[in-house]
């Protein structure tokens, strides 16, 4: 077998996302209940192309659909964010990464933009975040667990300021008596 062009281009979650959907689409494969449930009028599944194929793309799908990319509702969206993007000086690679794990913290960015405290500014880096965070909400329910974990946080954070002060009043209090 020769390779003819190697790695000609890269593929976003999004689009092997909507790829797969199609294949499932055309084969008449049904994957869940739900589906079973939700097309039982249609005709009889089409193995033609191969029970393998049907079994990696029902697990390809399975997984790409708990990715970020499955949150990205339209190609607009899509479009939107990468004519964002563009106007960034991002390398190709970096603009993938970023519409395939759509970052929500800065955290997330810098482990995705390579030297992205040295190429970007802070106001830069958040507007990006912003501009994600508009384009592609997260659902309902993965908001409140991320602010239940913020919570959290808060909590421990002020758990510990008070530890830490209540310890420093002892301390100061236990140096005093010593000195006298």
């Amino acid at each position: 077998m020769k390779i003819l062009n190697e790695r000609e281009a890269f593929l976003l979650d999004f689009e092997v996302l909507q790829h797969l959907k199609d294949y499932k689409e055309k084969y008449n494969w049904l994957f869940s209940a739900e589906d079973d449930a939700k097309f039982k009028g249609r005709k009889k599944r089409f193995t033609g192309a191969g029970l393998g194929l049907e079994v990696m793309t029902r697990d390809v799908l399975l997984y790409t659909e708990l990715r970020s990319a499955a949150n990205i509702t339209s190609k607009l969206v899509l479009l939107e964010l990468m004519t964002y993007l563009n106007t960034l000086d991002l390398m190709k690679i970096e603009k993938l990464q970023i519409v395939n794990s759509l970052p929500r913290s800065m955290v997330h960015l810098y482990g995705l933009v390579e030297e992205c405290d040295q190429r970007f500014d802070e106001a830069t880096c958040e507007a990006l975040l912003e501009k994600v965070n508009e384009l592609v909400p997260l659902p309902e329910e993965e908001e409140a667990e991320e602010e239940e974990a913020e919570a959290e946080e808060e909590a421990v954070e002020e758990a510990v300021a008070g530890a830490d002060a209540a310890e420093t009043e002892e301390v100061s209090e236990e140096i005093k008596m010593e000195v006298d």
